[in-house]
C-alpha cells in the first residue's frame, strides 16, 4: 500500500480560489444589477423627462390661447365701452332730460287721453311770461236754471266782442222742491261766445278756470260762486302772443 503525498498549501491555494471565483461571481452579478438598475432608470427618467416636457409645451400653449383669449376680450372689453360711452353720449344730445323730459311724458300723455293737440299748443304758448296786462275785472251775472223764470243773463267783455253766460242745477229746498237759483256744488256749463259765432264752453264745479285769445289778447278767466243766483267773473288780459 502506498501513501499519496498530500500537500497542505495546494489545499490552501485552491480553496483561496474558489472563494476569490466566487467574490468575482458575486461581483459580476453586482455589477450586473447595477448595471440594468442604473440603465432603466436612465431610461425612465428619460421618458419621465419626455412627458413631462409634452406637459409643460401643452401647459405652455394652453397658457399662450388663455393670453390669446384674454387680450380678444380686453379688445372687445374697450370696444363695448367706447360703443357705450358714444351712446350715451348720443342720448345725452338727442333725448331730454328733467323737466323737458317731464314735460314731453306730460303731453304725451294727454295726447294718448285725446287731448286735442292745437288746444295743447295754445296752453303751452299761453305759460310765457305776460307782457302788457291790464289790472284784473270782476264783473256778475245770474246763472240760468231749469226752474229760472226771468231774462236770460249774460256778462260782455273785451270790449264787446265776447259774451260769457252759463247754466246749472236747481238748488232744492228742505222739501226738495227746485228753487230758481242755482246750486253751486252741483256742475255748471259756462259758454264764452265771441261776436263771430265761434264758441267756447266749459264744465265743471265752481271755480272754473279758462282763457282764450280774443283780437290779439289772451283773456283769462276765473268763474267762481257769487251772490245767490250769480256767478262771478273775474278776468285779466294780455298781449298775445
Amino acid at each position: 500500500m502506498s501513501l499519496a503525498y498530500y500537500n497542505p498549501q495546494e489545499r490552501y491555494r485552491k480553496r483561496a480560489a474558489e472563494r476569490i471565483a466566487g467574490f468575482a461571481v458575486v461581483f459580476c452579478v453586482l455589477g450586473l444589477s447595477v448595471g440594468l438598475g442604473f440603465w432603466f432608470g436612465k431610461e425612465n427618467a428619460a421618458q419621465e423627462n419626455s412627458a413631462m416636457h409634452h406637459k409643460v409645451t401643452d401647459l405652455e400653449e394652453r397658457l399662450e390661447q388663455a393670453n390669446s383669449a384674454l387680450t380678444e376680450l380686453r379688445a372687445r372689453e374697450k370696444t363695448a365701452t367706447a360703443r357705450l360711452e358714444r351712446l350715451q353720449r348720443t342720448m345725452q344730445e338727442t333725448v331730454p332730460e328733467g323737466p323737458v323730459e317731464d314735460l314731453l311724458a306730460l303731453v304725451r300723455k294727454q295726447l294718448e287721453e285725446g287731448r286735442d293737440p292745437e288746444r295743447l299748443a295754445f296752453l303751452i304758448r299761453s305759460a310765457r311770461p305776460p307782457r302788457n296786462c291790464v289790472e284784473p275785472q270782476t264783473v256778475r251775472f245770474v246763472v240760468s236754471t231749469p226752474a229760472y223764470k226771468g231774462p236770460d243773463s249774460a256778462v260782455t267783455v273785451a270790449d264787446g266782442t265776447l259774451t260769457i253766460k252759463a247754466s246749472g242745477a236747481s238748488a232744492r229746498n228742505e222739501k226738495g222742491q227746485a228753487e230758481a237759483w242755482y246750486d253751486p256744488s252741483k256742475e255748471v256749463t259756462l259758454e264764452f261766445l265771441r261776436a263771430g259765432g265761434e264758441k267756447d264752453t266749459k264744465k265743471g264745479g265752481m271755480p272754473l278756470q279758462h282763457s282764450m285769445v280774443v283780437d290779439g289778447r289772451e283773456y283769462r278767466f276765473t268763474v267762481s260762486e257769487g251772490a245767490r243766483s250769480f256767478a262771478k267773473v273775474t278776468f285779466d288780459s294780455c298781449d298775445y302772443p
